[in-house]
């Protein structure tokens, strides 16, 4: 028998991100060696609109995973893209962030940073009147490409997603 892994919880809620709505976006990145027996490993929750002036976004999107795996290399990681609408219902990035899906049985309220790439003096200019944020042309440098390229980008902090995970790891071997 293969060790599973379940993970349940939600992404519950957004804060910091300078707009008037903001939506989550995520997917699962996993290593060759897991297997998505069950559930969604790419999503989107609801648009909220909170109260003028406050920046405090609720989702309380559920998350249901099942995995079995070989191997514990390529351990799964959330990865996350929040964005906004603009008047017209298009999509304008506030940021990209990543975390690893604890490996520790149990309840696990989680902070994950959002951050965006700094533009060029004029791209920061057009974002700030236009409202459209640069944006990664190559997505795989959030998690797949970061060791190698990430150091190279110049970022700045959007917000954070809290995120609650319940884990529960079956048939794992210690070591």
């Amino acid at each position: 028998m293969e060790p599973e892994l379940h993970v349940v919880g939600e992404i519950c809620a957004g804060k910091g991100f300078a707009s008037s709505n903001a939506l989550c976006g995520y997917s699962v990145v996993k290593g060759k060696y897991w297997e998505c027996v069950g559930g969604k490993e790419t999503g989107q929750t609801q648009v909220d609109y909170p109260d003028s002036g406050l920046n405090n976004f609720v989702w309380n999107h559920p998350i249901d995973l099942h995995y079995f795996h070989k191997a514990p290399q390529g351990w799964p990681a959330l990865c996350l893209q929040v964005w906004t609408l603009d008047s017209t219902g298009g999509k304008s990035l506030c940021g990209y962030g990543t975390c690893y899906i604890p490996s520790t049985p149990g309840a696990h309220e989680m902070k994950c940073p959002i951050w965006r790439p700094s533009g060029t003096p004029k791209e920061e200019v057009s974002a700030y009147f236009l409202g459209m944020n640069p944006q990664l042309v190559d997505k795989d440098v959030v998690f797949k490409k970061a060791a190698e390229q990430r150091y190279r980008l110049f970022t700045q902090t959007t917000g954070f997603v809290k995120l609650h995970l319940e884990i529960l790891v079956r048939r794992a071997t210690q070591a």
